[in-house]
């Protein structure tokens, strides 16, 4: 965490040494992960450290130098997680779908479709762990302040970044649920932007809103990404039950009878769960957006604003 004394030194030695924090917190959480390759919150410890390693990254681009083949590894890592962790939230929602007796084999066999492809999509993620672990040593251990990096100091620095980042979100999320994807990036930069600076500049319930928008968002793009694969997944257990049945019907030496799937109750149930879904969670986006959006439009600039201030004192309060 971040001193109010921090945001006065030069902004290439700050942004060096929080990078050097978000790399050791991917090596710890990548060893846990690797002494026990199963355990789904340690996989979860490691896509967030990350996560928040990527955007200091992009943020301190032109203040430290990393290696580009450092960079490809944790970008493999977060590019073959992001489908893994949509699957965990797929399964787990479905587990909490109510099924009666007759919903029950197409509410299974989806189950079991989206474990195995979860299963497939684990074991490639981890597969790319090695070298996103090998890429945050190098990182660690050859990134360099750049050449001619402005040695401005790091509160306003900082706040240049904050704000170009705070204005995109503040106007997008009048727009909601339009343009979700761009405001779920942007409102990640602002949350880990914030995470090492919080406590010093007394924003934590700003952080705290920023990080329920978040979920909330996040639990509508659950529901969007969940839409757009069931229809396939569907159809891929309806063909086979149809295939299943025409070959029997051959193989018994009669012409198959076309009868509804065992599983198309249960996935029509699914499906009205699935709209329900959407619809609750459009009511906890909006929620949130009415019991926040004046905070936060209030909270980020100012926060900005202390981040350009603070340039100008030292961590006593005294000019510099």
């Amino acid at each position: 965490m971040l001193t109010l004394e921090d945001l006065v030194f030069p902004a290439p030695e700050v942004c060096q040494s929080i990078l050097e924090e978000r790399l050791k917190d991917v090596l710890e959480q990548g060893r846990v992960l690797s002494k026990n390759p199963e355990a789904e919150e340690a996989l979860h410890d490691v896509r967030v450290a990350v996560r928040r390693a990527r955007v200091w990254f992009k943020r301190c681009n032109t203040c430290v130098d990393i290696p580009r083949k450092a960079r490809r590894g944790l970008s493999s890592f977060a590019r073959e997680s992001s489908p893994v962790r949509d699957l965990e939230v797929q399964e787990s929602w479905l587990a909490g779908v109510p099924a009666r007796a007759e919903q029950k084999p197409g509410w299974q066999a989806l189950r079991e479709r989206l474990a195995e492809e979860h299963a497939q999509r684990r074991a490639a993620l981890m597969q790319t762990l090695p070298e996103a672990l090998e890429g945050a040593q190098r990182a660690l251990d050859q990134m360099r302040i750049a050449k001619g990096a402005d040695d401005e100091p790091f509160g306003s620095w900082m706040s240049e970044h904050w704000m170009d980042a705070a204005e995109a979100y503040l106007s997008a999320v009048h727009h909601l649920p339009e343009g979700l994807h761009p405001l779920r990036l942007v409102g990640k930069q602002l949350r880990y932007m914030l995470e090492p600076l919080a406590d010093a500049l007394g924003a934590a319930d700003t952080l705290r809103q920023l990080r329920q928008g978040q979920d909330a968002m996040g639990r509508m793009n659950d529901v969007a990404v969940l839409a757009s694969a069931f229809p396939a997944h569907a159809s891929i257990l309806l063909a086979r039950q149809h295939e299943e049945a025409i070959r029997f019907a051959l193989e018994m030496g009669v012409a198959p009878r076309w009868t509804t799937p065992s599983t198309w109750s249960g996935l029509r149930a699914v499906s009205q769960a699935l709209i329900d879904e959407e619809t609750e969670a459009l009511a906890a986006l909006h929620g949130w957006r009415l019991s926040t959006g004046d905070a936060l439009a209030e909270a980020l600039p100012r926060i900005g604003v202390q981040l350009a201030g603070s340039a100008a004192f030292d961590g006593f309060g005294n000019p510099v």
